[in-house]
């Protein structure tokens, strides 16, 4: 099963799953990636969130049922998974602009949210510099925080400007050798099948790369350290401004190159080199199909 055929599956599972229970676990299996990669994937290609997403699709089938069926208010809110009717006449109303009743007793506007279908595209609007490099095992040394996945995008740029306020930052980039990845590193991990709830994202710099007569640098008090065996990375150029030139990297691999490249995903976190003078690279592993 290819890049699209995965994306696809995964859409039809949660689709099966609407009036039900939908387990991010089971989206993460049918992905092949980690939950919280690939809702970092979908929100890139769908310009949306994936829990966006879900509630849309849910909310768009209920004023379906409301119009279609006889079914009580109260049935439909749990059947979409709402805990009340309230809550659901709640959500409801902030998608549709009306009320479950009114949409029964009369004639009112309703949105819909159709259901996403991904396929192969070749825009060609952006070039993007990459190279792909069998790079050795190597060890990072940093700081880890535990985060939940349904947390990570508002809690981790909180993370970097709390590096910068202690003084992290600085350490790594004034008192390290530059080994590469280069630069100080963002590394998301966990989060994997069966860990969905929870994951773990590094503040790190790369302390030793298995080549000869590289010097292991001992972990400092207070860090961890972290090990990655030899892979096969697409590294890409991300420069400029953030957090735009990142999220422009990760729209175009995951929407055009992944797809027409020949690779798969490997299970590797993907890591961010950050650089100064707004220089960046994108560390993803892959495995040629």
């Amino acid at each position: 099963m290819d890049w699209v055929e995965r994306l696809n599956e995964s859409i039809n599972y949660i689709e099966r799953n609407l009036a039900g229970e939908i387990s991010y676990e089971t989206i993460s299996k049918i992905a092949g990636c980690s939950i919280y990669n690939f809702q970092r994937m979908f929100s890139y290609i769908a310009d949306k969130p994936l829990s966006e997403y879900i509630r849309s699709r849910r909310l768009t089938m209920a004023a379906f049922d409301l119009l279609n069926s006889t079914e009580r208010i109260i049935d439909i809110s749990l059947k979409y998974g709402y805990e009340s009717q309230d809550s659901f006449t709640r959500a409801f109303k902030n998608f549709h602009g009306a009320l479950p009743s009114s949409v029964r007793n009369g004639t009112v506007q309703l949105k819909s949210c159709p259901k996403l279908s991904f396929q192969i595209t070749i825009k060609g609007e952006n070039h993007m510099n990459y190279q792909i490099e069998q790079w050795p095992a190597f060890r990072v040394m940093g700081v880890s925080h535990k985060v939940k996945t349904s947390t990570a995008f508002e809690v981790i740029p909180q993370i970097w400007e709390n590096s910068w306020k202690d003084g992290t930052m600085k350490m790594f980039f004034e008192k390290f050798p530059d080994y590469r990845p280069s630069g100080v590193l963002g590394i998301a991990q966990g989060g994997q099948w069966g860990e969905e709830e929870e994951m773990e994202y590094i503040v790190a710099v790369t302390n030793h790369v298995d080549v000869p007569d590289c010097k292991h640098v001992p972990v400092l008090e207070g860090m961890k350290e972290f090990s990655y065996p030899a892979a096969t990375w697409a590294i890409f150029e991300a420069n400029g401004e953030l957090p735009e030139a990142t999220q422009r990297v990760y729209k175009q691999f995951y929407g055009e190159w992944l797809p027409n490249s020949g690779y798969e995903l490997d299970d590797l976190p993907v890591i961010e080199c950050y650089m100064q003078e707004n220089h960046q690279e994108i560390w993803i592993a892959v495995i040629k199909k």
